[in-house]
């Protein structure tokens, strides 16, 4: 009688370390940083209804404000809007162009603020330049060799002190516009009545 001796064939499964592999534990997603809240102008929401939007923004209008002696005048810039829904709303009738405000508004400095920015001293109010060649060559005022000062109490007044073109330009979250006063040599030497017109355009 013969014996079938059959092989059997033993395989060893050898796990190094002993037990399962271990998981990593799982990363938490990052977490996504809040969105900035946006700042609103405090103008904006002291000027209320109407606000004068920037795009209708018409520079400033320039006047003589008093002449303290026949040799220093003080100019005051105010922001203009050139919109007729927006002047008829804030109580101008039928103006194409016009302040932002009525000047007895409460709301009247508010609304100036917002449309002029914030000047380069710190306050409300546009930058002054001279146009020291009456070809477009501004330089600020209160540098040398101009004649005319900034007010360090209000951003909208200037002093100064002989003939020329004196521009204001918006400041700082402004549109940018400017308004611009031109005093011929003809307005100085006198204290004039009635000083506020005396500003011309070119």
């Amino acid at each position: 009688m013969r014996f079938v001796f059959t092989p059997v064939l033993i395989l060893t499964i050898v796990a190094c370390g002993g037990g399962s592999t271990p998981t990593a534990p799982a990363t938490p997603p990052p977490t996504a940083a809040p969105a900035p809240t946006p700042s609103v102008n405090p103008f904006a929401a002291a000027c209320g209804v109407p606000l004068p939007a920037f795009a209708d923004s018409y520079g400033f209008g320039v006047k003589v404000q008093l002449e303290p002696t026949p040799g220093k005048k003080v100019l005051n810039a105010s922001p203009l809007v050139k919109n007729a829904d927006y002047c008829s709303a804030a109580g101008f009738g039928s103006r194409a162009i016009c302040n932002t405000r009525s000047e007895d508004s409460p709301q009247r400095v508010a609304c100036d603020n917002y449309l002029s920015g914030m000047s380069d001293q710190g306050m409300p109010g546009p930058n002054w330049f001279q146009d020291v060649d009456d070809r477009g060559t501004l330089v600020k005022c209160g540098a040398p060799n101009t004649t005319c000062e900034l007010k360090p109490e209000n951003a909208y007044l200037l002093d100064v002190y002989a003939p020329g073109s004196y521009v204001a330009c918006g400041g700082k979250g402004s549109p940018g516009t400017c308004g611009v006063c031109v005093l011929a040599p003809s307005t100085w030497g006198v204290i004039h009545r009635n000083p506020s017109g005396l500003c011309g355009l070119s």
